[in-house]
């Protein structure tokens, strides 16, 4: 999957503009980041790649580049 993409499907999972996502976000610093997002980021990666995580593994992931990480780098293209 392209990065763009990625960004666009995970902007459209925490509902948040497209344009406030990039490899080097804090999710904290997301105004509507909450339960309900990392919940939804649960889901997406469970649906795009097969990748089930617990609400704990993604506490302790701080930025996009981090959930890319966990996801597996091998599935993202430039």
């Amino acid at each position: 999957m392209k990065k763009s993409e990625f960004i666009t499907i995970l902007a459209d999972a925490i509902e948040v503009d497209a344009s406030l996502l990039n490899e080097n976000t804090v999710f904290a610093d997301l105004d509507d980041y909450d339960s309900m997002a990392v919940m939804s980021i649960i889901a997406m990666s469970d649906e795009h790649f097969s990748k089930k995580f617990t609400g704990e593994q993604l506490k302790s992931m701080k930025s996009v580049k981090n959930l890319m990480d966990m996801i597996g780098n091998e599935n993202f293209t430039e």
